[in-house]
C-alpha cells in the first residue's frame, strides 16, 4: 500500500538519462511488459515521421491484443489540460494568477485566503494531500472504489489538517489542489470542468478521443487496466469511479490525442505568449522543475516538457521538445511501482532515438 500510495502522490518524476538509441519501439515495449504490465504502447515522433509500437495485450480474458487507437486513463496528464484551461480564463481577464483562493471559493479552507491561484497551479500552496485517505478507504472498504465522490467531499477530507507549510514558501505536489482549481473553474464559468475541457480543447484540436471522465467506463476501443494483487493474478479495475481522481487525474484519451495536444499548447496555439511563459516557468516541487501543470525534463538531446501520472490501472508519459520537433508518449495498462520505474527507464532513450 506504501509504495502504490507514493506512485499516486509523486506522480512528477524525474526523465531518466539516455542508454541506447531505440530502433525496435515494441522490442523496447518488452521491458514493461517484463516488469507485468499486460500491455504498453508508444508514438515516437522525429520531426515528421511519427511511429507507433504495442506490446502485450489489452483485455487479459479476452486476449484482444493493444492497439495504438485504444482509449485509457492518462492520470496526472490531466494537470495540464486544466491549468490551460485556467490560463485561457485569465487570457479572458476573468481570473488572476494572483487572485486569492478565499476570494474564489469562500469558506473552502479556514486559510484560503493565504493562497494564490499561481500557487495551486505549481503546487507552492502547502494544501495537504487528500489522496491517501481515499486509498486507504480503498483498502478498507472494496466497495468505495465505486463510489461517487464530490469535488466538495475530497477537499473536505484535509479540510481540518493544518497547510503544510506556509503558502509560498515551499514546494510539494498535491492533488488536492487541482481539486481546487477544477472548482475554480466551475465557479467562474458556470459550466463543469468536463464541458470546459471538451470545449477549450478538445473541440478546438480534433482530439474525439479526450475527455475527462463522467463515468466508469471508456470509449471503446479501450485498453483494461489492472493491479497487483498479492499472491493472487492481477485484479482488472478498468471501472474504478474516476470520480475520486477528477481535476487531479481523471482523463481519458489516447496516444495520438496527448501528442497532438502538448504540440499544439508549446506551438502557441492554446495560449498567448505572455502566459505561455508564465506557465513554462518553473519552481522546485520534490526536486522537479515544475512550471504550471507542466514539468520540465532534461535529456541528452535536450530539455523537454509534460507530465507522467499514475492511476488507478495505468501509468502515463508525455514529454515534447520545445518546437514539438520530438515527442514520446508512453502508457501501460499495469498500476505498479516496478512496472512505472520500467517505463520511465525508456524515456530518454526513446527521446533521443534517431
Amino acid at each position: 500500500m506504501h509504495n502504490l500510495l507514493s506512485m499516486v502522490l509523486t506522480a512528477a518524476i524525474a526523465v531518466q538519462p539516455a542508454t541506447h538509441p531505440v530502433k525496435d519501439l515494441e522490442q523496447a515495449l518488452q521491458s514493461v511488459r517484463d516488469a507485468g504490465a499486460p500491455a504498453a504502447m508508444v508514438l515516437v515522433r522525429d520531426d515528421h515521421v511519427v511511429r507507433t509500437a504495442t506490446a502485450g495485450v489489452a483485455d487479459t480474458v479476452t486476449g484482444r491484443p493493444a492497439n495504438a487507437v485504444d482509449h485509457f486513463r492518462a492520470g496526472s496528464v490531466t494537470k495540464t489540460f486544466v491549468a490551460t484551461v485556467v490560463l485561457q480564463l485569465v487570457a479572458e481577464r476573468r481570473l488572476a494568477l494572483d487572485d486569492r483562493l478565499g476570494t474564489l471559493l469562500p469558506g473552502v479552507l479556514s486559510y484560503a485566503d493565504t493562497i494564490t491561484v499561481r500557487q495551486l497551479l505549481n503546487h507552492t500552496s502547502g494544501v495537504p494531500e487528500f489522496l491517501g485517505i481515499v486509498i486507504q478507504k480503498y483498502a478498507e472498504e472494496p466497495q468505495s472504489w465505486y463510489r461517487e465522490w464530490s469535488p466538495a467531499e475530497l477537499v473536505g477530507l484535509i479540510a481540518d489538517q493544518p497547510p503544510q507549510f506556509p503558502a509560498g514558501t515551499d514546494g510539494h505536489y498535491s492533488n488536492t489542489g487541482y481539486i481546487l482549481l477544477g472548482m475554480i473553474v466551475e465557479k467562474v464559468t458556470g459550466r463543469s470542468l468536463a464541458t470546459e475541457i471538451r470545449h477549450r480543447i478538445s473541440q478546438p484540436l480534433g482530439l474525439r478521443g479526450t475527455s475527462l471522465a463522467e463515468r466508469t467506463t471508456l470509449p471503446a476501443p479501450a485498453m483494461h487496466g489492472y493491479a497487483p494483487m498479492p499472491g493472487a493474478d492481477p485484479v482488472d479495475v478498468t471501472e474504478w469511479n474516476p470520480s475520486a481522481a477528477w481535476a487531479a487525474g481523471a482523463l481519458v484519451s489516447t496516444l495520438s490525442d496527448l501528442a497532438r495536444f502538448y504540440r499544439a499548447l508549446l506551438g502557441g496555439a492554446l495560449l498567448p505568449r505572455p502566459l505561455l511563459r508564465q506557465m513554462l516557468t518553473t519552481t522546485d516541487v520534490d526536486g522537479i522543475a515544475y512550471g504550471l501543470g507542466i514539468f520540465q525534463a532534461q535529456t541528452p538531446c535536450g530539455v523537454v516538457w509534460g507530465h507522467n501520472g499514475a492511476v488507478f490501472g495505468y501509468i502515463t508519459d508525455v514529454f515534447t521538445s520545445p518546437d514539438g520537433s520530438r515527442q514520446v508518449v508512453l502508457a501501460e495498462n499495469y498500476y505498479d511501482e516496478g512496472a512505472w520505474r520500467a517505463q520511465e527507464s525508456l524515456i530518454g532513450s526513446l527521446l533521443c532515438s534517431n
